[in-house]
């Protein structure tokens, strides 16, 4: 489909809205899918223009830019928590859904209408029909940015918090002008067929986000990639917020009087010797971004006196992000883990439940494992069975043209057994995810722990199965 197709069926939904009949959700979905394969990925620059052309509405609103390779997401939930404890409004734009587009815009946590979704993919075709370049249509993911930026024109609110899609100096979102603060989450080694090949490059990718004089809070993890944001920070002017793990302590994972497990840990705060912080997650790598949505909420406290402590606290405790060590149904875990880092952290989470239940009766663990086939997937698979957590581990296609084959997988698991410090747990294989999990529910005993790991999509199939 060329742009003039493209163009042609963009006008035929405009003409059927103005006569009373706004698409379904479907239908709109349909058409952005189409955009991934006929449409290539514009310069900032360009994307910069059209937002111009928009009557830049960027301008108005107060952005939180949030850019990493592990944790966005969450960093963003736990902003929007503390920002609505203040008593404010906050919008989020993400990336990806797991079950439904719609997840991609939030006011106040929850997912926009479908018919809002409806109204404003329309009103996105109108302007770039209305903007006359033949030549230009935006890909995927620049169109739903576009969508967002009319949403939150349309309906402001008082924060939105703004997550890249895929790195940051290029990525749509960095056309933005001028944010209120920038955060940069952990840094690790992903997408390296667009960011590059070592975490120094893609630090700088990500570091790309940081705007003049507009301060910025990162993650401490590797000098080498701190090294490049604090230099790019220096040279933008940018105020720079290091968060260290020298600053987390005591994470402990706790049981609460009705028995749901919890994390809480002190965090030293930039005005406070300390803070001590409970989180509603049993994962322990939850820490970390908690830590840097409350050192980001103190940097917007400076100009903000709304933003207090007391908000803070409250907003960490009472956020809930999907997919990230979340309990679907007692005893089944999910998490997005989808690259070598996350899964550490996974693996992590695991373990520090497991020793919570030291002294119980041995626990029986299985995992679901799916993941795509751009990622570090042989790395990922060593990590889970090195660490001798889980008892049975299935394996399975996902519904996605991304997914590893199984022939892949097979031969992963497989050259595994010729290491001398591997021992195999009992594998399984699915083509389907459903089946996969059908029957390791049907086959689980009282106390047996079910945890699905590897992928956003995978997360997003089991959620939608539960």
């Amino acid at each position: 489909m060329a742009n003039e197709e493209l163009y042609s069926k963009a006008r035929a939904l405009i003409a059927r809205a103005d006569a009373g009949s706004n698409p379904s959700l479907g239908e709109c979905e349909e058409f952005i899918s189409t955009l991934q394969k006929f449409t290539t990925k514009h310069s900032i620059e360009e994307t910069r223009e059209f937002l111009d052309f928009m009557g830049s509405p960027d301008e108005n609103m107060n952005i939180i830019h949030v850019a990493g390779t592990n944790g966005k997401g969450s960093v963003c939930s736990f902003l929007s928590s503390i920002i609505q404890k203040a008593g404010y409004t906050a919008g989020m734009f993400i990336s990806p859904h797991l079950v439904s587009i719609t997840e991609r815009f939030r006011i106040d946590d929850k997912p926009i209408r479908n018919e809002l979704f409806s109204e404003i993919f329309v009103e996105t075709l109108k302007r770039i029909d209305e903007y006359g370049c033949e030549d230009y249509f935006p890909t995927y993911f620049e169109f739903l940015f576009f969508m967002a930026m009319i949403l939150y024109d349309v309906y402001p609110v008082d924060y939105l918090i703004l997550e890249t899609g895929l790195g940051g100096r290029l990525d749509a979102t960095n056309s933005v002008r001028s944010p209120k603060l920038c955060v940069i989450t952990e840094i690790g080694l992903d997408h390296m067929q667009y960011l590059g090949d070592t975490v120094e490059k893609i630090a700088a990718e990500k570091a790309g986000i940081i705007k003049e004089s507009v301060p910025v809070v990162f993650f401490d993890k590797r000098p080498s990639c701190s090294k490049v944001i604090s230099d790019v920070a220096a040279d933008k002017g940018s105020e720079c917020y290091k968060v260290t793990y020298e600053d987390i302590s005591d994470i402990s994972l706790r049981i609460d009087e009705y028995g749901n497990k919890y994390i809480d840990f002190s965090l030293k705060s930039l005005y406070d010797n300390s803070m001590c912080i409970a989180l509603s997650t049993c994962a322990k790598y939850q820490a970390e971004n908690a830590a840097i949505a409350a050192i980001a909420a103190e940097v917007l406290g400076k100009d903000d006196k709304n933003i207090t402590k007391e908000c803070i606290l409250a907003g960490l405790k009472s956020a809930n992000w999907e997919g990230r060590m979340e309990q679907l149904s007692p005893g089944l875990f999910v998490d997005g883990a989808h690259n070598i880092d996350g899964i550490n952290a996974f693996i992590d989470s695991v373990r520090c439940m497991a020793d919570s239940n030291a002294g119980t009766s041995q626990t029986y663990r299985r995992l679901l494992f799916g993941v795509v086939s751009d990622k570090q997937y042989p790395e990922m698979i060593r990590a889970l069975i090195s660490s001798k957590l889980f008892d049975m581990i299935s394996v399975t296609n996902l519904a996605t043209d991304r997914s590893v084959s199984m022939d892949d997988l097979k031969q992963t698991i497989k050259s595994l057994q010729s290491d001398d410090d591997i021992v195999l747990p009992q594998i399984r294989y699915y083509t389907n995810v459903r089946d996969a999990l059908i029957n390791m529910i049907a086959e689980r005993k009282a106390g047996d722990m079910i945890y699905v790991a590897g992928s956003l999509y995978l997360v997003g199939e089991v959620r939608s199965i539960i």
